[in-house]
């Protein structure tokens, strides 16, 4: 590591953001402006079961996660670059037709494609599909 007095102001920026954020439980993206939990959780459980409904503005949107899993780097943090098969998640329905139906949405990725599913039951789980959910970051 460079010593403090070498390092350039974006370098000091980003080691302090790295500190602050020490359990690395979040990723700050500053692309979108806004911090992502590094861990799928609450796999198995559907949407009904995580009362997602009401959290739904925490969730990725479609265009974020496309963002995301584009970006070399944060796909793999995030694990959305196919590394992993086990980290499915929900994120916001993009299709309001999907939504008065009641379908629910949710970003997956393995080794040999991306897939986006958008017509998803809310009672449905697989051990793979958990949650992730994003925050406006603070400056």
């Amino acid at each position: 590591m460079k010593i403090l007095k070498q390092m350039n102001k974006k370098e000091l920026i980003e080691l302090v953001e790295k500190l602050q954020n020490k359990d690395n439980k979040w990723l700050y993206v500053k692309e979108l402006g806004i911090d992502i939990e590094t861990e799928v959780h609450d796999k198995n459980k559907t949407w009904n079961d995580l009362k997602l409904n009401a959290r739904e503005d925490e969730l990725l949107t479609m265009e974020e996660c496309r963002i995301l899993a584009n970006n070399k780097e944060y796909s793999r943090i995030l694990k959305m670059d196919g590394s992993s098969d086990n980290d499915d998640f929900f994120i916001q329905q993009p299709f309001e037709l999907n939504r008065k139906k009641g379908y629910v949405a949710w970003f997956g990725a393995v080794s040999v494609r991306v897939d986006l599913d958008c017509y998803w039951g809310p009672q449905g789980s697989v051990p793979a599909l958990g949650v992730r959910f994003k925050r406006k970051h603070k400056k």
